[in-house]
Formats: C-alpha cells, structure tokens, sequence
C-alpha cells in the first residue's frame, strides 16, 4: 500500500494508521476540489476505514457546496476527524463547519498537533 500521495489541492500521508492530510496554500475549496479530496483520499485509503488530521490552516475559502459534500460524502470511511488550524480565521471557519454541518463522524478543530493526535487515540479507545 502506499502511504503517500499528492495532488493539486493536497498532501496525504498514513503514518501510525492515522491520515494525514495537508491542504495547499491559498486553496479556494469548491465542489470540484472536494470531490476530487474524497476520490483520491479513499484511493490511498485503499477503501480502509481511517482516523483523520486534516491540516486547514492555509485554506483561503470554501465554498457552501463543498461544505456540504464533505460533511456527508467526506465521512465516508474516516472513523473521527481533527481538524486543525492556527490561522484564527480559519479556525473560526472550522468551528462554524462542525456546528451546522454536523459531520457524521465524531470532528473538532484544534490549533496545535498535539491536542488533535490526542483527541484521535482518547475517540479510538471509546470506540
């Protein structure tokens, strides 16, 4: 399996059987952008189920459609989501997605690694 990929909107990367993803500077997030995001994502995955830390602190916008798609087809095989950001605004945005979106799968947003790693395994273990 490969635990590496990239593409125009992002880095994965599985390391210690978490996903790691890193949004690109300056991303503007559509819907074309997310869906691409979920294909190639369950590719690496390999159609696994993982946790995930996605990295959104240098994301520009997203759009209200591409919030919606990953909040329903963006779950798809990801068992709890960090989202994490130390860019204020963005980590606003975060908060506000997780309220009304209401992802299907247990997500918080954190502004340092260390408290999303730790939020992934205290969910795994309750899992």
């Amino acid at each position: 399996m490969n635990n590496h990929y990239e593409n125009k909107y992002a880095v994965y990367q599985i390391r210690d059987y978490i996903l790691y993803i890193t949004y690109k500077k300056g991303l503007i997030l559509n819907y074309a952008a997310a869906r691409q995001i979920v294909h190639d994502r369950l590719s690496l995955q390999s159609y696994e189920s993982y946790p995930v830390i996605c990295n959104v602190s240098e994301v520009k916008n997203i759009d209200f459609e591409a919030r919606g798609y990953l909040s329903i087809y963006g779950s798809i095989l990801i068992t709890i989501v960090a989202l994490l950001s130390n860019n204020k605004t963005i980590y606003s945005m975060g908060r506000f997605y997780i309220e009304v979106n209401s992802p299907k799968v247990p997500t918080q947003i954190f502004n340092n690694l260390e408290e999303a790693e730790i939020f992934i395994t205290t969910v795994i273990k309750i899992l």
